[in-house]
């Protein structure tokens, strides 16, 4: 299950570097700058960045996203950072995209059925 897990995450990630949130819908935009002022697209591509919502400034919330726990039948996906779950949920008030979009259940379910068969295979011995 933690395989299916990192698998997961894997596919979550994805989903969210290309600035898509649950619905699998472009994430709303990130504020522009006031005043004149350059604002945080503004920062964001002066470092090389995509101008869009997809999390990526510093990496560190991307990569704290783990397998928290996992059992036969279950597997905990969440944040090993509290910093970065924080940063996480306040995010998540602005815009749900720590969730499994349809394309991400999709792909769960592929790879839970993938996962069972293979299990079969090997109960009944037909695995070399």
């Amino acid at each position: 299950m933690a395989t299916i897990g990192n698998l997961v995450i894997a596919d979550v990630q994805a989903r969210i570097r290309k600035g898509l949130n649950v619905g699998d819908a472009p994430a709303k935009p990130l504020k522009p700058g006031r005043n004149g002022k350059r604002g945080y697209p503004d920062y964001k591509v002066a470092r090389g960045l995509q101008s869009i919502r997809d999390l990526t400034w510093r990496g560190l919330t991307m990569r704290s996203i783990r397998v928290i726990s996992s059992k036969s039948n279950e597997v905990r996906i969440g944040f090993d950072n509290p910093q970065v779950a924080r940063i996480a949920a306040a995010n998540q008030n602005r815009e749900a995209v720590f969730w499994f979009s349809p394309n991400n259940k999709k792909r769960i379910q592929e790879l839970v059925s993938t996962a069972i068969r293979a299990a079969e295979l090997v109960r009944i011995g037909k695995v070399a």
